[in-house]
């Protein structure tokens, strides 16, 4: 049965021009950020509020707040999946909208004692306001006239819309919309951040994208207060230590020494600074602005250990039992979040239960106990979910057909991180014996020789901390006994080990690498906030001594730091209009393609139905491109996955059955598709066979494709339902 047609623009929007996409961007996402709040504050204040978590009841409104946003975090994620899966969406915004009464009416009860100064007031707000402006910056496209300027965000951002659209037509768990081998297949790929996402979608009406954009700026909130309680009840800081270790999420390594040097050599420009490296650690903003599941799934990691850690505190049973349950909650969450993240989290967990044995830790065994039935408890309400996964592993075909994927049947494989491109000096004359008899050798040895210039330059400040607490343990200089910093330092040496030799092997990125290094790089910004503090913060013992040599090294690169967060804000904005005017790279008609590809399928939402297949020819990275620069036809592949807002038939010309589906039918397809937009042009009589065979109503061509310059043939013969100067969508079959 035909469901209605979808109608993307919210009601809301008809207020704002038609098309002033950059205005609905901007009110749209505001006001998703507003609805958010029923997601990531009033369900934990109510669970909080009932099981009087920490003494919940009787604390300021700040702290209160704090804890409701991080038990929020923990809890709503697999929440939401578990209802979502038995119940459908709309059950997911009942509980939701209820939850927020309840916490609206148990706030009303409670007294308005803040907890904080007014001009901590004023600094949060400033804070608050500031992260937001700097996202709708970011991420909501820049429109002049008819042109829309995207930043190179686009190209994960896309596939994350699609994902939520997807949650919001088909439900949970949700159909791969990037493949369609004749019917739904279901989408085997962590996605409790999209089943989120998409409830905000159905309560507030916005868009996914305006969704998207609003989950980020939820996940830095999530990050600003989980940094916040590491330092009031890990580290035990006073305000001002606090405030440092916040600040300190705007310093990234030193990036822009690279960065700029290729921008230099580079004839096209990256659009990220951290693309000067080929598995990068990114830094916190951008990870926010890329990847807020993953972070999301960080943050619920980290929380997850700060509640087993307060179990060590003299609080009453059921607190601990609490804590436990909560604890367990955040796993699972972690789990549907991002996979990787939560793998190296229990490998890093496992690693320091098993230090706290050597070292005969007073409650070791009680640690134990509790982290034991943590993962017992994530695990059984992990189990639909995992059976849901197990179909990637029981169709190992799905994932062989994808040409990015990795030749080894393996989860993981034992390599040195690439930080640095090997092929630098791999390809040199000098080596070409050696490449051709042992290759895999050669390319490990480079790598591991260049693994530390590669993490100097990633992890600038950070680095330089870590390699000073680690010589000031072993050459026993003074040092104040400080549990949290001994654990601090044991995550950071051990989630580095962890991510700089352990790689995924499913795809060809290494995904594991890239994720799970959070985790330590989380705590190496709390040592960095803990020796920065102590020598900052009146009255406090220096961690390390405060030499002349140390505090030259430290500054210096605190300030490399600071200058490539402001380097890699600019280069992400400007990155477009500056390719614009460099007609001979290729990015010229972005601007353009972009605005009309919006108006092309907002033309569509009026007319066709939720439950239509659109079909485009899908564009891949050039075979043989080693760059990380993203050539133009593949950003404009990107811009037709977000905006497409249905069931693609197939999205990438090497399929992507690797987020579900039938494989089989992936050959026929590509060969098919191939001949319809090739030139000339196929008959309409044709085109039409060719949508009947594989279930497509809608067929998008655009300047970029072959077959657009043809003068007979589907494209001029079929009937037209949207027309752009640079793209037509017609309709093949009712």
């Amino acid at each position: 049965m035909c469901i209605e047609a979808l109608t993307l623009s919210p009601v809301w929007t008809n207020a704002i021009h038609l098309h002033s996409y950059m205005l609905q961007d901007v009110f749209g996402s505001l006001c998703a950020v507003l609805v958010f709040a029923t997601v990531f504050f009033a369900p934990g204040y109510v669970v909080a509020y009932i099981t009087d978590l920490f003494q919940f009841r009787k604390m300021a409104l700040a702290e209160r707040s704090l804890w409701a946003i991080a038990c929020s975090f923990c809890i709503s994620p697999i929440t939401a999946y578990l209802i979502g899966r038995s119940a459908g969406l709309s059950a997911i915004g009942v509980l939701l909208v209820g939850c927020t009464l309840a916490a609206i009416l148990l706030m009303v009860q409670k007294s308005a004692r803040q907890g904080l100064s007014r001009r901590e007031r004023i600094v949060t707000l400033l804070v608050v306001c500031g992260w937001i402006s700097f996202v709708l910056l970011m991420l909501v496209d820049f429109q002049i006239g008819h042109k829309l300027f995207f930043t190179v965000a686009m190209a994960d951002e896309s596939y994350r819309i699609a994902f939520i659209d997807a949650v919001v037509r088909t439900g949970i768990p949700p159909a791969n919309p990037l493949y369609f081998a004749g019917a739904p297949a279901p989408m085997h790929y962590y996605y409790f951040w999209y089943v989120l996402c998409a409830a905000i979608v159905d309560i507030a009406h916005v868009t996914a994208r305006q969704a998207y954009i609003a989950s980020c700026i939820w996940a830095g909130f999530g990050l600003l207060v989980t940094v916040k309680l590491y330092g009031t009840h890990f580290f035990r800081w006073e305000r001002k230590q606090r405030w440092i270790a916040l600040s300190l999420l705007l310093v990234s390594g030193i990036d822009i020494v690279p960065a700029v040097g290729q921008a230099i050599l580079q004839p096209a420009l990256n659009g990220d600074i951290e693309w000067w490296s080929v598995d990068p650690i990114d830094a916190w903003p951008d990870s926010l602005l890329w990847v807020p599941h993953h972070v999301a799934s960080v943050l619920c990691c980290l929380l997850a250990f700060l509640f087993l850690w307060r179990t060590l505190e003299s609080l009453p049973r059921n607190t601990k039992r609490s804590c436990v349950v909560v604890a367990a909650l955040a796993c699972a969450s972690a789990v549907g979040l991002s996979v990787y993240v939560a793998i190296g989290f229990a490998l890093l967990m496992l690693a320091w239960l098993i230090w706290l044995l050597l070292k005969r830790q007073p409650q070791r065994k009680e640690l134990w106990l509790r982290a034991i039935s943590a993962a017992t408890i994530a695990a059984i309400v992990l189990v639909p979910f995992l059976w849901e996964l197990a179909g990637t592993l029981l169709h190992p075909t799905g994932v062989a057909a994808n040409s990015a994927a990795a030749p080894s049947t393996h989860l993981f494989i034992l390599s040195v991180r690439r930080m640095i491109d090997s092929g630098l000096l791999t390809d040199l004359p000098i080596f070409a014996s050696l490449n051709q008899s042992h290759p895999v050798l050669l390319d490990q040895t480079i790598r591991l020789l260049l693994l530390l210039p590669g993490l100097a330059m990633e992890l600038g400040l950070y680095g330089a901390v870590l390699v000073f607490l680690l010589f000031a343990k072993h050459r026993r200089e003074p040092m104040s006994k400080d549990a949290a910093r001994d654990t601090a330092l044991f995550f950071a040496v051990c989630g580095l080990v962890m991510s700089m030799f352990l790689s995924s092997s499913v795809i060809s990125n290494n995904d594991f690498g890239y994720r799970a290094v959070m985790l330590p790089q989380f705590f190496l910004m709390l040592l960095a906030a803990n020796v920065l503090g102590s020598w900052w913060v009146p009255g406090s013992v220096p961690v390390i001594a405060i030499r002349p040599g140390h505090r030259r090294w430290l500054y210096s690169l605190l300030a490399l730091g600071i200058a490539s967060f402001f380097y890699g804000a600019f280069l992400l904005r400007a990155w477009l209009p500056m390719e614009v005017t460099r007609p001979q790279n290729g990015f010229s008609d972005l601007p353009a393609d972009s605005y009309q590809v919006r108006e092309a399928f907002a033309v569509l939402d009026r007319v066709a139905p939720g439950n239509a297949v659109v079909n485009f020819d899908p564009i891949d990275r050039t075979i043989g491109q080693k760059t990380e620069v993203m050539t133009p036809d593949e950003y404009f592949q990107r811009m037709l996955v977000m905006d497409t807002g249905r069931q693609m038939l197939n999205a990438e010309r090497i399929c992507a059955t690797h987020f579900g589906g039938n494989p089989s039918e992936c050959a026929a397809i590509q060969n098919a598709t191939t001949q319809l937009y090739a030139m000339p042009a196929p008959s309409a009589q044709w085109a039409q066979g060719y949508c009947s065979r594989f279930g497509v109503q809608y067929l998008l061509i655009s300047h970029r494709d072959p077959a657009w310059e043809s003068d007979t043939g589907w494209p001029l013969t079929l009937p037209v339902v949207a027309q752009e100067p640079g793209l037509r969508i017609v309709q093949c079959k009712q």
